[in-house]
C-alpha cells in the first residue's frame, strides 16, 4: 500500500471515532514547516502527532527531532506503519495510557 493511501485510511479511522479531530498536514506551501508529522490530531484536549511510514521505513532525522520536541512539549508523538498500529495508539490514548 502506498504511504498516501495508508495516511488516508488512518485519517478516516481517526475521524470516525467520537471525541477525535484530525487533519492531514501538507508539506508544500510557503508556510509549511519541514519535519511536521503527516497527521495532526486531538483527543479531548490531548495533542497527537502521527508520522505515517510504510512497513520497514523509518522517519528522517528531522522528523525524529520534531517528534521528540512534540513529546517534550507534552503531546503524543508516534510513528505508525499500519491501521492496526494507529488504532492501538488511539486506544492507549483513549484509556489514558499515553
Amino acid at each position: 500500500m502506498r504511504e498516501a493511501d495508508l495516511q488516508a485510511k488512518i485519517l478516516d479511522l481517526i475521524r470516525s471515532r467520537p471525541g477525535w479531530w484530525a487533519v492531514k498536514y501538507h508539506q508544500d506551501g510557503r508556510y509549511a514547516s519541514a519535519g511536521t508529522p503527516d497527521i495532526l490530531a486531538c483527543y479531548q484536549g490531548h495533542f497527537v502527532a502521527i508520522e505515517v511510514k510504510r512497513p520497514g521505513e523509518k522517519p528522517t532525522r528531522l522528523q525524529q527531532v520534531v517528534l521528540r520536541r512534540i513529546a517534550q512539549a507534552g503531546g503524543t508523538a508516534v510513528v505508525v506503519d499500519s491501521i492496526d498500529s494507529a488504532q492501538a495508539v488511539m486506544l492507549d490514548i483513549e484509556r489514558g495510557k499515553r
